[in-house]
């Protein structure tokens, strides 16, 4: 779910509930300056509230990251899974002034969506880290990468400074 709250009254503004009839967790909100909220976590709900249109409307695996937008009356904007056909957990999400959401986190998927200039075309341990660029409809992606060795790997914070570079931090073995 997601709620938004009144910064004075502290009365709702607009509550979204979303998901499927399996495991479906919100783990990470990001906030443009338009008021546009970008959510993403982890589902293994295969009626996942997916867009049409979207980059990824289908599960995939067992579990599958996704990412969501909404707009800031709290009207679904896009919703997309981001996975592969294994495990898949989003755990953080970022986004840019141009409206491109950054999602990080760990896949152990070895079909996990890349682009081609991925600086980590293939999964290289146990589980890898992740980074996702979504463009601004959730259709497409801009760029994907595994980031990892030959342990396990983790996305854990992703952060994009005023000229679009990215900053992850996690967890490797």
């Amino acid at each position: 779910f997601v709620v938004k709250l009144d910064p004075t009254a502290g009365f709702l503004r607009y509550s979204f509930v979303y998901g499927g009839d399996r495991w479906d967790e919100a783990i990470s909100i990001a906030v443009d300056p338009d008021g546009n909220a970008y959510i993403t976590g982890q589902t293994s709900s295969a009626n996942f509230t997916a867009t049409p249109g979207a980059f990824d409307e289908t599960l995939n695996g067992f579990e599958d990251a996704y990412a969501i937008k909404l707009d800031p009356s709290g009207n679904l904007v896009y919703a997309t899974f981001l996975g592969g056909s294994s495990g898949d957990v989003a755990l953080s999400i970022a986004v840019d002034g141009n409206g491109n959401a950054y999602v990080a986190g760990v896949t152990d998927s070895p079909d996990f969506p890349t682009t081609e200039d991925a600086i980590g075309p293939t999964l290289n341990g146990l589980s890898d880290a992740f980074v996702v660029k979504l463009d601004p409809s959730g259709s497409s992606l801009v760029y994907a990468t595994y980031l990892g060795g030959r342990g396990r790997d983790d996305g854990e914070e992703i952060a994009i400074d005023a000229a679009g570079g990215m900053y992850v931090t996690g967890l490797t073995t």
